[in-house]
């Protein structure tokens, strides 16, 4: 018999199950079964995961999650919490403490500018980067009947937004064809 106690987010399917298991993946496999929807929660985060008072770090999960338990041992999941993982923010964290100290000596703007980048250094590294997909992973347009030479941009893409007179490139955003 074996203890599971999720934390945090994984609370919403329950706190605490008592299993008759051999191991942990065992134990979380009959939760994935029986829980709608907590496999894809688990897939799509990171979790500190605590078998029988030891951390099982990801290099030795597999390892940990097949040795086999005690009776009452406890298995904890919870979750982490993850940032971007960008130096970016760390170092714009650390310029925006320095110029507002600094203001003392600069004046009162540079604290608030220094209030600024401590902001945006703290919010850096607590949020992930978007991923999005490559011009090459885009949508495709394989017909050939009409010309198709536009430029179009695929769902999802950044487009450019100029103001003023420009000599550059387009990124058609919609095309249509109509005969009359």
């Amino acid at each position: 018999m074996a203890i599971v106690r999720f934390y945090g987010d994984l609370q919403r399917y329950g706190r605490k199950f008592n299993l008759n298991v051999v191991n942990a993946a065992e134990a979380i496999r009959a939760l994935a079964l029986q829980i709608p929807g907590l496999r894809q929660h688990i897939q799509g985060d990171y979790y500190r995961v605590r078998i029988a008072g030891n951390d099982i770090n990801e290099s030795g999960l597999q390892y940990g999650m097949l040795t086999v338990l005690k009776e009452n041992d406890v298995i904890h999941i919870i979750p982490r919490s993850v940032g971007s993982k960008s130096g970016i923010g760390i170092f714009q964290a650390v310029a925006g403490v320095a110029l507002m100290v600094a203001s003392i000596w600069l004046g009162p703007a540079a604290f608030g500018a220094g209030l600024g980048l401590l902001m945006g250094g703290v919010a850096t590294m607590l949020t992930k980067t978007p991923k999005t997909k490559k011009a090459e992973e885009g949508a495709t347009n394989n017909n050939t009947s009409f010309s198709s030479l536009d430029n179009t941009v695929a769902q999802g893409q950044p487009v450019p937004l100029c103001y003023g007179r420009m000599m550059i490139g387009s990124k058609v955003l919609s095309q249509g064809l109509s005969t009359e």
